[in-house]
């Protein structure tokens, strides 16, 4: 009788092959052996198929959703046909440390009881250092960028049972914030575990979803906002909830389109793309709960323009 796994690996991939194909060899070298990895195909044309038979490995699954379902959708139907305890959300190009799983899976056998598992980075810790977060704290804990200045869902083993109890990633018409989302729903059943530690990273190319589709990110601001609203309004510490949301929010947001302003200055320099992040910028801003972030918006505007005159972008 086959042994079932300890955790999946539920990835959503779209006509990226090579770049599906390194991402799957490097999960190949974790050293905690005991994970399947479910793929989930948005290509009509199942591009990633032959990549996931190239490697011979019984531990990658895959499967085509036969029509392209959006990232979301797809991510979801990944987490639907996982069938282990513990699931790890994980793009087609982010990589993640061979030690990942083994660091998690111990830390899970001395601390069985919390709803997620997370390696992120924390103000003022030291590296390693364990945080045991109740559910109460959790949203506060991780969506302050204060308390948490990188947090990743491929760094991060939530139960799967209690993701489904979230009726799993929110689907609002944009990715953005949907992991932070999901990350603070599930940390909010039965707490969760933090090592002050970054186990993933994001990688920058020219086909990333969020250097196009700008309309999306007004979609994410919004989305993630009234989910969360909607998720936590009657919730004893409302109030502070929504303060962080918003702080949360702000400082993604400021982060994001400075990063798109500068890759579209320096390195694809395209003045009309320029144009569009403006108006996106001026359009977010404008947003009855983003409105505080305005001046800082402007001042690190002046900033940039600043440097870019003096040549200090790079």
């Amino acid at each position: 009788m086959e042994r079932q796994p300890w955790v999946s690996f539920c990835i959503s991939t779209y006509k990226r092959p090579n770049i599906l194909h390194k991402q799957l060899q490097l999960l190949a070298q974790q050293t905690f052996p005991d994970f399947e990895v479910i793929i989930s195909d948005n290509d009509p044309s199942a591009s990633a198929k032959i990549v996931v038979e190239s490697l011979n490995d019984s531990r990658f699954k895959y499967f085509p959703n036969n029509e392209n379902i959006g990232m979301i959708r797809s991510f979801n139907k990944s987490i639907e046909r996982a069938n282990t305890e513990f699931i790890v959300m994980v793009t087609d190009d982010d990589p993640i440390a061979p030690d990942f799983l083994q660091t998690f899976y111990y830390l899970y056998k001395q601390f069985p009881k919390y709803s997620i598992y997370c390696g992120f980075k924390r103000s003022g810790k030291e590296e390693g250092f364990i945080e045991h977060i109740s559910n109460d704290e959790f949203l506060i804990e991780v969506l302050d960028p204060r308390k948490t200045t990188n947090l990743l869902w491929s760094s991060s083993v939530m139960r799967r049972l209690d993701v489904i109890k979230t009726a799993m990633i929110p689907d609002y018409g944009s990715p953005h914030l949907a992991d932070h989302a999901i990350i603070t729903q599930v940390g909010s059943i039965n707490g969760g575990l933090i090592i002050n530690k970054m186990y993933s990273s994001l990688t920058s190319h020219d086909e990333n979803f969020s250097k196009l589709n700008f309309e999306s990110y007004i979609k994410g601001c919004t989305g993630f906002y009234n989910y969360l609203q909607h998720s936590f309004k009657k919730h004893p510490k409302f109030r502070q909830y929504e303060r962080i949301i918003i702080k949360h929010l702000g400082t993604w947001f400021i982060a994001n389109i400075f990063n798109l302003k500068k890759y579209y200055t320096i390195k694809k320099k395209n003045k009309a793309i320029i144009k569009n992040l403006n108006e996106l910028a001026q359009r977010i801003i404008s947003l009855p709960f983003m409105e505080r972030y305005k001046f800082r918006y402007f001042f690190k505007t002046g900033i940039f323009y600043f440097k870019r005159i003096l040549g200090l972008l790079s």
